[in-house]
């Protein structure tokens, strides 16, 4: 017996969201924000990609700080940047689509010097875009970037957007605690993978219980890193993934996994 082939323009559903089909354009940077704000350009940019048919428009990419862009000419979210953000989710809804925002935190990725702030990671190590070594946040740190994490959330939703995208790929900063080879922290956020997923899954619990149930929250989860065995130490794999995955669903604060796979940080290569 074959399963039915689902058809993909047939209308959806995704958590709280009807979707006009199940086309969503994925959050890939799209280089139209020199000041750190929406342009006109990116709001075309999306406007043409509802225009085309598809149900879901992703704005990439939405620091939720400013030491978390991988430089200084990205988004964050702050209130200088609601204007621009209701222009841009104004100008997808108009079209029949709808809006969501990559929401991240660029982590070890980020340009510290293009930034003017040091980058943050699980465990100290050094940042090759701004060629620094990193920060490790401590406990007290941890729980201020879950709330940052909260309140980039709200503002983003409200400036309009339907959803959101928490970025947990490519070893950017909650990427990089999963990851055996980048968080060799002895505290409650190292060593098993429980205690490596606790940080991401903190930050699901509290942008959902910031942002409420009328608005669809997904996590970009790495499933491999790519990055080969370092002695005793490995980058994030499959069947860990899948571990956390089962996390996130039994936590109930997630309505979707979008998996992905690669690492910005040691192996651009294989994204």
């Amino acid at each position: 017996m074959t399963t039915p082939i689902r058809d993909p323009f047939a209308p959806a559903r995704l958590g709280p969201l009807r979707t006009r089909n199940r086309l969503i354009k994925c959050a890939t940077f799209e280089g139209m924000t020199p000041d750190a704000l929406v342009t006109d350009e990116l709001i075309e940019f999306h406007r043409e990609v509802a225009a085309g048919g598809a149900a879901i428009s992703t704005v990439a990419y939405c620091a939720v700080a400013p030491e978390g862009r991988t430089d200084r000419h990205q988004i964050w979210l702050r209130p200088d940047a609601v204007a621009g953000l209701h222009r841009l989710t104004d100008a997808i809804h108009a079209e029949g689509a709808l809006a969501a925002a990559q929401v991240g935190h660029a982590g070890a990725v980020a340009n510290s010097a293009s930034n003017g702030a040091r980058a943050l990671s699980a465990s100290r190590i050094p940042a090759p875009m701004g060629m620094s070594m990193t920060h490790s946040p401590d406990a007290d740190e941890i729980a201020a970037l879950v709330r940052t994490f909260a309140d980039g959330a709200r503002l983003a939703v409200d400036s309009g957007f339907d959803a959101l995208e928490l970025h947990c790929g490519h070893n950017y900063l909650l990427s990089s605690f999963l990851s055996p080879l980048l968080n060799r922290r002895r505290d409650g956020y190292g060593g098993s993978l429980v205690n490596r997923a606790r940080f991401a899954r903190e930050v699901a619990a509290a942008v959902r219980d910031a942002v409420g149930d009328d608005v669809a929250v997904w996590v970009k989860l790495n499933m491999y890193d790519g990055t080969p065995r370092r002695g005793p130490l490995r980058g994030f794999d499959v069947d860990e993934a899948c571990e956390v995955a089962r996390l996130f669903e039994a936590d109930g604060h997630l309505d979707a996994i979008e998996p992905t796979a690669g690492s910005s940080l040691l192996n651009p290569m294989y994204l």
